[in-house]
């Protein structure tokens, strides 16, 4: 079983901080010392930033699930594309046209889309699928093939989502380190919403435009970290 990253983390911090207050426990002279404010500010200054250069993550990374596409300065934080599409052909609508009120763009906007799309579209034809509900529905275990069971000794990824427009033009800009993107002749969802009749869409051209929503695309989910 893996053992979750920031009980790790905890753990060399409190034992860090263990050894520099009992001060230099090899030393003849047992006479203990107490460690100043600066002293104790900069351990756990360079203590953080070993942690950090240990944690960062980089572009083509195979971690959480996925592959990452995308990092923040600091490479802490970033997003995640599933290894393959969770549909080759499906509607961004349930059969109903209408506004979602899902036009949010942006890094991290997806997630949001996504949610209010599921909530407007779901009773529109119960039991079917529609893009942003396929995103959402999926999970997979840490090495990105294999689907969760529940088992307690897995380590799960549930919190996927259709990605928006400006996320799924960064993720199609990397397709150098995705594999199995569909660009020759197909559309790629986002969630961003243009009006009741249409989304934004990535098309096989390299274009980014707008399609029907009744109009059959591809979606590839990713998530954030």
């Amino acid at each position: 079983m893996k053992r979750n990253q920031s009980a790790i983390t905890l753990s060399i911090l409190f034992f860090s901080i263990a050894i520099m207050l009992s001060g230099n426990v090899f030393a003849a002279d047992t006479t203990p010392r107490r460690v100043t404010q600066p002293e104790f500010d900069a351990a756990i200054a360079n203590l953080q930033a070993q942690i950090d250069k240990l944690t960062s993550r980089k572009i083509g990374d195979h971690f959480g699930g996925g592959i990452v596409f995308y990092v923040d300065p600091n490479g802490q934080h970033g997003l995640i594309a599933s290894l393959s599409d969770q549909s080759t052909a499906i509607q961004w609508y349930n059969n109903v046209y209408k506004a979602t009120g899902a036009t949010g763009d942006g890094v991290g906007a997806g997630a949001t889309n996504t949610a209010i799309i599921v909530a407007a579209q779901s009773n529109d034809t119960p039991g079917a699928n529609f893009a942003a509900k396929v995103a959402a529905d999926f999970s997979v275990q840490d090495g990105g093939l294999t689907a969760c069971t529940g088992s307690v000794d897995e380590v799960c990824y549930g919190d996927w989502y259709l990605p928006s427009k400006h996320e799924l033009n960064l993720l199609i800009q990397r397709q150098d380190v995705l594999p199995n993107l569909v660009l020759n002749s197909e559309q790629y969802w986002s969630s961003t919403e243009r009006d009741f009749a249409n989304a934004w869409a990535r098309f096989f051209n390299g274009i980014e435009g707008t399609g029907d929503k009744d109009s059959w695309g591809h979606v590839r989910a990713i998530r954030a970290f």
